[in-house]
């Protein structure tokens, strides 16, 4: 019980956080607003849930700059408006009677999430 209450939460994030960390590495460095590193900083309890909505908006706005410059061919959906969702479910576990509710939508928007930077990853390489 002990592992499915925190074990597997805590591996679940930190593989999430790394998923961050290489988009914000896949950014070019003259275009990056953040630099991949600070991407961890979420593992700081409560500061974190603010931190989030700074890098899913870092991570926006650095694909936007490559798109602008012509070193993207195509238009990449780094899943900022999934990614906002997820923090404003991550926002909702903090008031008491919502805490349970938020906690299934946040773990569908954070794995949705995970999967557009995935592709925006993959649009880069290519």
């Amino acid at each position: 019980m002990l592992a499915i209450l925190v074990i597997i939460p805590i591996i679940f994030a930190v593989l999430y956080i790394n998923a961050i960390s290489k988009t914000l590495r896949a950014i070019d460095p003259d275009m990056r607003t953040q630099s991949p590193g600070m991407a961890w900083l979420l593992l700081v309890p409560v500061f974190n849930v603010i931190w989030f909505f700074f890098l899913i908006k870092a991570i926006q706005d650095g694909f936007s700059r490559m798109q602008e410059a012509g070193r993207l061919k195509k238009d990449v959906d780094t899943g900022y408006n999934i990614g906002l969702a997820a923090g404003i479910c991550w926002v909702a576990t903090f008031v008491p009677r919502l805490m349970f509710l938020a906690f299934i939508p946040l773990f569908v928007f954070s794995v949705l999430h995970w999967n557009k930077l995935q592709r925006a990853r993959q649009a880069v390489i290519q």
